[in-house]
């Protein structure tokens, strides 16, 4: 079966079209595994959306994921926080983003 995983990273007061491709390239690096993702960029809220509005929807998608996928630097957002907090709280297996030996993306579990 395969897992779904949803990318939890930092967003706001940040370059949003470097967001965005950070979320992207993590969705297809979770696609290449084999893994389902869900992408917050993709919650089917407009952006300009409240960020509570952002929150709900996607706090409901992680409830429904197997693991959450934490991209570097989320420890700069109260909303990668507060994700990771309620997946720790409800059991889903959480994995960090690392750096591999050329420089690239790889995953790293607890």
């Amino acid at each position: 079966m395969r897992e779904n995983v949803y990318i939890s990273g930092a967003i706001a007061h940040l370059d949003i079209e470097e967001r965005k491709a950070a979320f992207n390239a993590a969705e297809q690096r979770l696609k290449a595994a084999g893994m389902i993702p869900f992408n917050p960029f993709k919650n089917g809220l407009l952006q300009t959306a409240d960020w509570r509005e952002h929150m709900r929807v996607d706090i409901k998608a992680l409830l429904e994921c197997d693991a959450i996928y934490m991209l570097r630097g989320w420890e700069m957002s109260k909303g990668c926080k507060l994700e990771l907090d309620v997946a720790s709280s409800c059991g889903i297996e959480v994995r960090y983003e690392a750096i591999d030996m050329h420089g690239g993306s790889a995953f790293r579990e607890a």
